[in-house]
């Protein structure tokens, strides 16, 4: 009796899944360094945003320096103390909010996964941007800085990262069942 060869076979092939790699560490999905990037980048742009107008602020209190501690202060050209020179103050600290807070609101939600982040970064750099114009050049150091992170979220990578969080965020969690009878008082085992 001759025996039969056995049958050269490959091994089974895996199942295909469908499911989101998540971190063992966070149980999120896995960061590309283009969002961590991205995200430090954000917030060194507010940092920088703040800094300048800090710088600002340090020349305005100094009645020498203060016709020129700002472009907005240059082109009014308020008196110190007056009520224009006020409310050309409350409009650069006003600006310093709205540039510096997109910055860092982008840089947050970019590293939690949110889709709009990737136009927000957009709209971060044109107030950081238009912050800088008002204020003074060392604002476009914040600005640059908000321009490269919000170009960094328009890359590949961070497209298939939100798309995961999207998915992870699709899996609802299980709702909570009221129990058909609770005991108050001692268990019935224990009576």
């Amino acid at each position: 009796m001759s025996e039969q060869p056995e049958i050269a076979t490959l091994p089974p092939i895996e199942e295909l899944r469908d499911d989101v790699p998540l971190s063992p560490r966070t149980g999120e999905p896995r960061r590309p360094a283009a969002v961590v990037a991205s995200a430090l980048l954000q917030y060194l742009a507010a940092a920088a945003l703040a800094a300048a107008y800090a710088l600002h602020w340090w020349a305005a209190a100094h009645p020498d320096t203060y016709p020129t501690s700002a472009r907005l202060v240059e082109w009014v050209s308020p008196k110190p103390g007056t009520w224009q020179s006020l409310t050309a103050e409350g409009a650069l600290a006003a600006a310093l909010v709205l540039a510096a807070g997109a910055c860092g609101v982008v840089g947050f939600h970019a590293w939690n996964g949110w889709r709009w982040t990737r136009w927000g970064g957009g709209v971060a750099v044109v107030l950081a941007g238009a912050f800088a114009v008002v204020l003074t050049d060392w604002a476009f150091v914040g600005a640059g800085l908000s321009l490269v992170g919000g170009a960094l979220l328009l890359l590949r990578p961070v497209g298939v990262y939100v798309r995961r969080w999207e998915q992870v965020r699709a899996v609802s969690p299980t709702p909570y069942r009221r129990p058909d009878y609770i005991v108050y008082g001692r268990l019935p085992r224990f009576r």
